[in-house]
């Protein structure tokens, strides 16, 4: 309510939207979003239903409207650029999340996102009946990694007293590097059973997101793990870095929340990890993941470990806080097929930017940008490689 009344759609937020820049329709704007939700609210009583009793009467009488704020809810990432420009610091990003909410409960909008966050809620139910498979699974990644990079390499799962309890994604890609680093830097680690990726949170389910990340916070306590670190995930680590304080207070109180990047970045400065200095003789150029960047500020250490890496680091602009967003957050990319064609459309801004480097490996901090990169990488022919930050530090590891 406070911010559909601050609102005075002054204009600073229009070219600030990526989807705008490319489509140039007025459902992209963040101060237009904002319009179509207040106007929401004004059509009935305040609170569950009156987004979607409004919904419904323009479905009926204003099919061109309907679906403008089908638009204005999910081709949006929330990468919250436009709030860098706002003069009141409004959030579009938050409203969008309520707005999603109040579709979804009326099956209005892509489902398999909410579903996604569903499984990731009752994961905690059935981890008993799965923890056997992923040990098995993980042994066998260990054994893997004791024979290409060293025999004394371990993978701890569920290892009581260890210093770190590191919660990964799904998929190996995102426990190797963190394996190969942790293990070089002699620390005391073990790896969660769950995941750190968090879809209720895109859809705006609070609730739900919280319950998420509770089976992780219980898992530290449980293990006596006092630092939680979560791997190159924007939105996940958005969520630990934000919002855990909050859901969880007293439980999660003196327990150090970092992001991988960050952890590792302390490793190379306090001299626990080396790594071989220019390593790589490719142009690169680095993206920021809005919930890495403008969310948690998180800027300088991927590019200083970057450029300790590469011989050849070329910096896009605009950067940083004014970094275009690559157009797959907010879980856009979960949606994949319903829309695919907003997301390259969205990412065009980000397309320009890369070619302006003429870059040849595109360096981020994120799973879901690193997906939306490639995506673009094949619909716009950019002949890049996308590659992570840990990825350059794991590969560049002296022993």
């Amino acid at each position: 309510k406070y911010y559909e009344d601050i609102c005075v759609r002054c204009g600073a937020c229009i070219d600030a939207c990526h989807f705008y820049a490319a489509s140039k329709d007025p459902a992209h704007i963040p101060a237009y979003r904002m319009m179509l939700v207040k106007k929401a609210h004004q059509s009935g009583e305040v609170g569950k239903g009156a987004l979607l009793d409004w919904y419904r009467d323009f479905e009926g009488a204003d099919s061109a409207m309907a679906a403008q704020l089908r638009t204005a809810m999910w081709e949006c990432t929330g990468c919250r650029r436009c709030a860098v420009f706002c003069p009141f610091d409004l959030d579009t990003g938050l409203l969008v999340s309520s707005g999603r909410y109040a579709m979804l409960q009326e099956e209005l909008g892509p489902e398999i996102i909410a579903e996604i966050g569903d499984a990731e809620v009752s994961k905690g139910e059935i981890i008993d009946f799965i923890k056997e498979f992923y040990v098995e699974q993980t042994k066998e990644l260990e054994t893997r990694l004791r024979e290409e990079f060293d025999p004394g390499l371990e993978i701890p799962v569920e290892k009581e007293g260890a210093r770190v309890l590191y919660v990964p994604l799904v998929g190996e890609h995102a426990i190797i590097p963190a394996a190969k680093i942790f293990h070089a830097a002699g620390e005391s680690w073990t790896l969660s059973l769950f995941t750190a990726t968090n879809h209720s949170y895109f859809v705006g389910d609070m609730v739900k997101a919280q319950q998420a990340a509770n089976w992780i916070v219980q898992e530290a306590r449980r293990l006596g793990a006092t630092s939680i670190v979560y791997p190159e995930c924007g939105h996940a680590s958005r969520t630990l870095l934000n919002y855990f304080d909050a859901w969880f207070g007293t439980e999660v109180q003196g327990m150090e929340k970092i992001n991988i990047v960050n952890l590792t970045h302390q490793y190379l400065k306090e001299g626990k990890i080396r790594v071989k200095p220019e390593a790589f003789n490719v142009p690169m150029t680095y993206h920021d993941s809005c919930s890495l960047g403008r969310s948690s500020g998180i800027y300088e250490e991927p590019r200083e470990l970057i450029q300790i890496v590469a011989t050849d680091y070329r910096e896009m602009t605009p950067n940083r806080e004014l970094q275009w967003c690559c157009g797959g957050g907010g879980g856009l990319i979960a949606a994949a097929e319903e829309l695919y064609d907003a997301r390259m459309q969205g990412g065009i801004p980000k397309v320009e930017q890369i070619r302006k480097t003429e870059a040849q490996w595109v360096v981020t901090a994120c799973e879901n940008c690193k997906a939306q990169l490639e995506d673009l990488n094949e619909h716009y022919d950019l002949n890049i490689e996308i590659k992570g930050v840990i990825d350059l530090v794991a590969d560049a590891l002296i022993l």
